[in-house]
């Protein structure tokens, strides 16, 4: 395994005075007269100003309260263009719907908390025979409860995210760039996952004042015919220096806005069946005078061992992002670097280089962003993509 890399990346005083000169008088003298102080004219008080009206309250999103319990209704609907490039140089012309969500999410009891979602993924989207297809189906995403005994220790279970890195914990609500990196869930793929996720169990907590947390999971992974299959086991750590993100149920905010102060030092180790998988990022989302600044570096090293050396071979993964949010305009560019490097297999080495510019009138409820992609295959020529997405999300 190759070393891994690392980067390490900002009274009110008020004084008033009132003077009133009292003059003597210039007149001849009069009998004197027992002196009594003479109260100053009051000043006539304002009338009392009109009380204004109080500011409405931020919306909040759709719910309902039975007792303890609370239900919360979301969705979420991602229409996208794209223009990709093959080999022959020709473009496919797409418009699909990238994401359709449906969410809820809440609590049962006091310290049960749940989150359900469902997904049509590419809807409309035509492969490369032309046939376009509206049968993807819709499949349940996340499906997962966690009981909240205390910080240090609590327990969740069924369809969860698989804690490989930071991006593949991120929100796709609130992810930065268009998207996650290509090899978020590379592993999770291959070893029988879903978008990163898989059944399975997990014990998380928080230490150190909330600032370290650690999580421990484990989930079916491949499943191999007339086999007693080992469980898939993956670890994360991960320490945050600045402001906390404690209860991220299911994933972590990918852009705040500036209205937090983040950075972020993780770690993973991943496996199953001789497979090994270890992974190092780290990630900033930094306020400004301008609006926010952020970024993920992250290093995997992906290493399929005796066994699963056809689906893996050995690999070490790169990818780098990085992006500024301007508060006046509302706009948002990013870039994205990723490569995939095989130490032992030829003619498979990739890389992608990745630009754009997002708009946010709306913030996450309400955006647009576009991106530029240039692909470089381990055989034959270069090929470029251009992606224009709207995105509508509420919860």
């Amino acid at each position: 395994m190759r070393p891994a890399s690392r980067i390490v990346i900002s009274a009110l005083a008020m004084i008033g005075a009132l003077c009133l000169p009292v003059l003597a008088d210039q007149n001849p003298p009069a009998p004197q007269v027992s002196a009594q102080p003479v109260a100053a004219p009051q000043a006539t008080p304002p009338p009392p100003a009109e009380p204004k009206p109080a500011a409405p309250a931020p919306g909040s999103p759709l719910q309902l309260k039975l007792g303890d319990a609370t239900f919360r209704f979301g969705f979420l609907v991602q229409p996208q263009a794209d223009f990709s490039q093959n080999q022959a140089g020709g473009y496919g012309q797409n418009l699909l719907l990238r994401r359709v969500r449906f969410i809820v999410g809440g609590q049962v009891t006091k310290s049960v908390f749940f989150f359900f979602e469902t997904e049509n993924s590419r809807l409309g989207n035509a492969a490369s025979t032309g046939a376009k297809s509206f049968t993807t189906g819709f499949q349940t995403l996340d499906a997962v409860a966690e009981w909240r005994l205390k910080k240090a220790f609590n327990l969740a279970g069924g369809l969860i995210r698989v804690p490989t890195s930071r991006d593949a914990l991120d929100s796709a609500a609130s992810e930065f760039t268009i998207d996650a990196n290509a090899y978020a869930f590379t592993a999770t793929g291959v070893l029988g996952g879903s978008g990163g996720r898989d059944i399975g169990i997990q014990a998380r907590g928080y230490l150190l004042d909330d600032r370290f947390e650690y999580r421990a999971v484990i989930v079916s992974g491949l499943r191999e015919a007339g086999s007693r299959n080992a469980f898939r086991k993956v670890g994360r750590v991960q320490y945050n220096f600045f402001d906390k993100e404690i209860y991220n149920l299911p994933s972590y905010q990918g852009n705040n806005f500036g209205t937090k102060r983040i950075l972020v030092v993780g770690a993973a180790y991943d496996m199953q069946l001789g497979y090994r998988g270890v992974t190092a990022d780290v990630f900033g989302d930094f306020p400004t005078a301008f609006g926010s600044a952020n970024g993920t570096l992250t290093y995997q090293n992906l290493d399929g061992g005796n066994k699963l050396v056809a689906q893996f071979g050995e690999s070490d993964i790169i990818t780098a992002d990085g992006g500024l949010y301007f508060k006046g305009p509302k706009v948002g560019p990013w870039v994205k670097y990723e490569k995939r490097d095989f130490s032992n297999v030829n003619n498979k080495d990739e890389k992608r280089v990745l630009v754009g510019l997002n708009y946010y009138p709306f913030g996450n409820n309400f955006n647009i962003k576009t991106a530029y992609a240039r692909f470089t295959p381990p055989t034959g020529r270069n090929t470029n993509q251009i992606i224009v997405q709207v995105q509508v999300y509420y919860y």
